[in-house]
């Protein structure tokens, strides 16, 4: 909805999306079934941090943390964004 809608504001006002961009999750790069995963089960496989996963690994080695509940499923939901992980992985 969101992304419609910024598609119907008018081009001189902030928040338009120009027609030519490819929808949002196109331009993100996550399936439309991720981002249903994603809003149905984001408290229960998530507590703290969320995206790329060397995003996520990068911010939990600065914390001094050696793992992130939810680093898999980065994984799984964002493959083509995602590398093989250094940190462990969680049972």
């Amino acid at each position: 909805m969101v992304n419609w809608t910024g598609r119907v504001v008018r081009d001189d006002k902030r928040g338009a999306i120009a027609e030519d961009l490819p929808p949002i999750l196109e331009r993100i790069g996550i399936t439309r079934p991720a981002w249903l995963e994603l809003a149905k089960e984001f408290e229960t496989t998530f507590r703290s941090w969320i995206g790329q996963t060397e995003h996520v690994e990068r911010v939990c080695e600065r914390g001094g943390q050696r793992w992130a509940r939810g680093i898999r499923a980065c994984r799984r939901l964002f493959p083509q964004l995602s590398t093989l992980s250094s940190l462990p992985r969680t049972p």
